[in-house]
């Protein structure tokens, strides 16, 4: 009975471990033979996919485009609107400056008549005693110094803002665009027209006249 039991139980150890042997898990699998149709309907997917990234590539590329043509008009608008401004300030600050100018100018005449009187001052003798004469003459001295500091710091700040002083000889003929004739002179032995004295000063503003010179014209 042992035996019979014993027996029984080697076979069906065996089978067990034959049927280990066979299971699906431990065989390698096998891959599935290829599908034409699935393989087919995969690459008209994919090609629908290209093109519609296509036609969104070339929609980007046309809005790229149109995007730089707009972004091109906006800054040739931008920069002639620009220079419309520039324009438009310069002439603005021409205007607001010119009054200021002509009155740093009229500043400008008295300082040179003062300095030009100054200049030609000379004591009375006899007037004062011997100091008395020394000391007025280092006080005119003072002022007459002060007063060509004061001048040349005019003339410096009328630079600054492109003034110049038209140059004015005796002898030249008479610029009419940029002097004016006030008094005549009577000189047979000069032609008519020609400078005979500058009377005041005139100026130029970069290219233009910003105040004629007046001049004194000899007319036989």
């Amino acid at each position: 009975m042992e035996g019979i039991d014993r027996e029984r139980l080697l076979e069906e150890f065996r089978r067990y471990l034959e049927a280990l042997e066979t299971l699906p898990g431990d065989a390698p699998a096998e891959e599935p033979a290829p599908d034409l149709f699935s393989l087919f309907s995969e690459l008209a997917a994919l090609r629908a996919e290209v093109r519609a990234e296509s036609r969104l590539f070339r929609g980007a590329v046309d809005d790229l485009r149109l995007a730089q043509g707009w972004l091109k008009d906006n800054q040739s608008g931008m920069e002639t609107a620009l220079e419309r401004f520039s324009a438009e300030f310069a002439n603005l600050r021409r205007a607001a400056l010119r009054p200021v100018l002509l009155e740093l100018l009229d500043l400008y005449d008295r300082l040179a008549a003062g300095a030009g009187a100054l200049n030609q001052y000379r004591p009375v003798r006899g007037w004062f005693r011997v100091k008395s004469r020394l000391e007025d003459r280092r006080f005119i001295d003072s002022i007459r110094e002060g007063q060509a500091m004061t001048l040349r710091r005019l003339e410096e700040t009328l630079a600054r803002q492109g003034v110049r002083a038209i140059e004015v000889t005796v002898g030249m003929p008479v610029d009419p665009h940029r002097m004016t004739v006030l008094e005549l002179d009577r000189q047979p032995d000069l032609p008519s027209g020609i400078v005979t004295a500058e009377l005041r000063k005139g100026f130029l503003w970069g290219d233009t006249t910003l105040r004629l010179s007046e001049v004194r014209a000899n007319k036989p």
